[in-house]
């Protein structure tokens, strides 16, 4: 019965249109990643990304290909994630976590000599659990990314836009079901390793209703225009609602639409030197008119309001050593910080840093190996998902009565991605949570998971 959803996403996208290429909007490196539109954008003067793999070739290879020239595009990969907590946390545990994806693009040039105007519509089924809420009791950062936004659900409606380009795409103009998360304070660099801390975004970001990312998309508008090859500028305009969509991210409107998403960001892509060391800079900032509540952590105190959250962010990844001709074949490393206001986020900081090592083998071109370290401080007065009383190792003697408040949290994460063969990709993966929920009182907890992906 678990590949029932494959077979209803097979029959949905012979019938529902949609557009822009796999190679750019799912890999962008050696590795299987996640589904990250526009993560890096077109027309720059990089080394090409590797062709996309599939575990299916042959006749059905032959027939992909056959719709690939008349301008549609038919994408299908299956994402499992497994995580065990081996040590610390509340209680020793194992969950498994699944998304089943479609992507159908249609090249409207292609279809009816439509120029350079595309329209996407992608779909998934999600199944599994959470191992953050069942051993660690951290409502905030999952070691399996994968789980969240859509739940358990047949079928969840994440991306549905269309996109025009102009002067061979130095000016983009994206608009629908859309969100924030392909362009703004993002990078496929981050998927890598598994855990939700950092992909493909900061987890502080996408805890503020104004910020949503795979899966949750909201109305929206972008304007990218790139003034040089090497530097870009990004307008986007969003409707704020916390539901994102809904389960089944048909959600769209009505009481749940709070205010308004505008962005500003920019970058700055520089290829260094005879091999090209690519590298990636960039800043920005997302303003949400939404009412939001200052956290309080209370229950007898008033709760206050204030119109308006900012996000701040800067980022960066750069290439040090090259390995292979792809894009980021090599030494990289990463970081990025940012900022939420602080009284009415739940995470108000957050920093990260990391190196990657693509293609280190030249027999292994798509191998990764990947460490991250993340470290997050809670907005003042958020109460810990654990409190006093629950359970004896969260028990405070001195004030019983006082409720037990998050305050700062950190992450490493390490994996190798694995490329078994065309279209199989397995990572095994190392996590290591200091002070998991941010309580300090539930205990360290070390998780050990694998993350394959299969492009079918």
């Amino acid at each position: 019965m678990r590949y029932f959803p494959l077979i209803v996403a097979l029959v949905v996208a012979m019938l529902v249109p949609a557009a822009e290429t796999w190679a750019q909007s799912t890999v962008t490196g050696p590795g299987a990643r996640p589904v990250i539109l526009n993560a890096i954008p077109p027309d720059s003067d990089y080394p090409p990304a590797p062709p996309v793999t599939h575990l299916l070739e042959g006749d059905v290879g032959r027939w992909r290909s056959s719709l690939s020239k008349k301008g549609v595009d038919i994408l299908l990969d299956d994402w499992s994630e497994f995580a065990g907590n081996l040590t610390g946390g509340t209680r020793k545990a194992q969950d498994f976590a699944g998304q089943v994806a479609l992507e159908v693009d249609l090249d409207w040039g292609k279809i009816f000599n439509i120029p350079d105007f595309t329209t996407t519509i992608t779909v998934v089924q999600r199944h599994g659990r959470r191992l953050s809420t069942d051993a660690l009791q951290d409502g905030v950062v999952n070691p399996q990314q994968i789980y969240g936004g859509g739940g358990n659900v047949l079928i969840h409606l994440v991306y549905f836009y269309a996109q025009k380009k102009w002067l061979h795409g130095r000016i983009i103009l994206t608009a629908g079901r859309y969100a924030p998360g392909p362009d703004f304070d993002s990078s496929p660099l981050q998927c890598l390793v598994m855990g939700q801390a950092t992909c493909s975004q900061p987890r502080a970001t996408t805890l503020t209703d104004g910020y949503s990312s795979w899966p949750g998309t909201a109305w929206s508008a972008v304007l990218r225009v790139r003034p040089t090859k090497p530097t870009y500028v990004t307008f986007g305009a969003y409707e704020t609602s916390p539901l994102k969509g809904g389960t089944a991210g048909t959600d769209w409107g009505g009481d749940h639409i709070t205010g308004v998403t505008l962005a500003l960001g920019g970058g700055y892509e520089p290829a260094f030197g005879p091999h090209r060391l690519n590298g990636h800079y960039k800043a920005g900032m997302l303003w949400d008119s939404s009412p939001h509540a200052y956290n309080n952590a209370t229950t007898d105190a008033p709760t206050r309001w204030r119109h308006g959250q900012m996000i701040s962010y800067i980022a960066f990844d750069q290439m040090l050593v090259r390995n292979g001709k792809y894009s980021d074949s090599g030494i990289i490393i990463l970081g990025g910080y940012t900022h939420v206001t602080s009284g009415i986020s739940v995470i108000s900081d957050q920093a990260y840093v990391g190196i990657e090592d693509v293609g280190q083998f030249a027999g292994r071109p798509r191998d990764a190996l990947g460490l991250t370290w993340s470290a997050l401080r809670y907005g003042p007065n958020v109460k810990s998902v654990w409190q006093p009383g629950q359970g004896a190792v969260l028990l405070d003697p001195l004030s019983p009565n006082k409720p037990l408040l998050a305050s700062r949290e950190s992450i490493f994460d390490a994996t190798y991605n694995v490329h078994v063969c065309n279209g199989i990709d397995i990572a095994p993966d190392f996590q290591y949570f200091w002070r998991p929920g941010g309580s300090g009182r539930v205990r360290n907890a070390a998780v050990l998971g694998v993350n394959a992906h299969a492009t079918l």
